[in-house]
């Protein structure tokens, strides 16, 4: 393929190739090489919407960002959002893990509809590298709202939604499943644009080593299924 044709397609978000492995300015970093080489653009995804759904909250889904986040919020001028994330985040833990506080913003959708919407505009804007939702309740349509709000902001967006939406469609870049095994973190790629699914799994180790903090060791009775918010 002529070389100024190439680069003209990796430079346009709305499109994609079914096994193009974009470059690494297309991309922030994982933390994770075994999931940076399941991803087709070789980390999280400028200009798309990854869907995380963990079987439960606290199992270490939010410590798989950690990294980017660190890596987002340490470059001047750029910013990451949480939106109508569950709890409260807590603080030390962030700054353990090299986020920078000062460059986060917290917003509070209170429900679903508030939240997708918020997503959508902040998105759009441009003014965010990174925005992080919690959404429980969406819809096909929805989400590729997101996702086109992504692309023409050329954002990095992550949506946590529970684990049963593993069953309906969604029109974003990237969809994975997480689950808590005693080895570590287990992350079924149930949708990658240009590539089949797969699975990935993170060991305590290069866990710890990205959130400044021991593996949790959660079991299963000690955290509470995610009940969402009301639309």
């Amino acid at each position: 393929m002529d070389v100024a044709l190439d680069e003209l397609l990796k430079s346009q978000p709305a499109l994609w190739r079914g096994s193009d492995r974009y470059n690494d300015t297309a991309s922030i970093p994982t933390g994770f090489p075994e999931l940076d080489a399941a991803l087709p653009s070789r980390g999280w995804g400028i200009g798309g919407v990854t869907e995380i759904m963990a079987e439960r909250p606290g199992i270490g889904e939010t410590s798989l960002l950690l990294h980017a986040l660190k890596r987002v919020t340490s470059d001047e001028g750029q910013w990451a959002a949480f939106i109508n994330p569950p709890h409260l985040p807590y603080a030390p833990a962030l700054a353990n893990a090299g986020v920078r506080l000062d460059r986060l913003l917290i917003i509070d959708g209170k429900n679903d509809l508030d939240a997708l919407w918020a997503t959508e505009q902040i998105l759009r804007t441009s003014l965010f590298t990174a925005v992080i939702a919690w959404v429980y309740k969406s819809n096909a349509q929805k989400q590729r709202r997101l996702q086109l709000a992504a692309e023409t902001g050329r954002t990095w967006a992550a949506v946590y939604r529970p684990a049963h939406a593993a069953n309906e469609h969604s029109p974003v870049s990237v969809r994975m499943s997480v689950s808590h095994k005693n080895t570590g973190l287990e992350l079924d790629l149930i949708k990658v644009r240009g590539r089949g699914a797969t699975t990935v799994s993170i060991k305590p180790e290069a866990f710890d080593s990205a959130q400044g903090a021991e593996w949790p060791g959660i079991t299963h009775s000690a955290i509470q299924p995610f009940d969402g918010r009301s639309m």
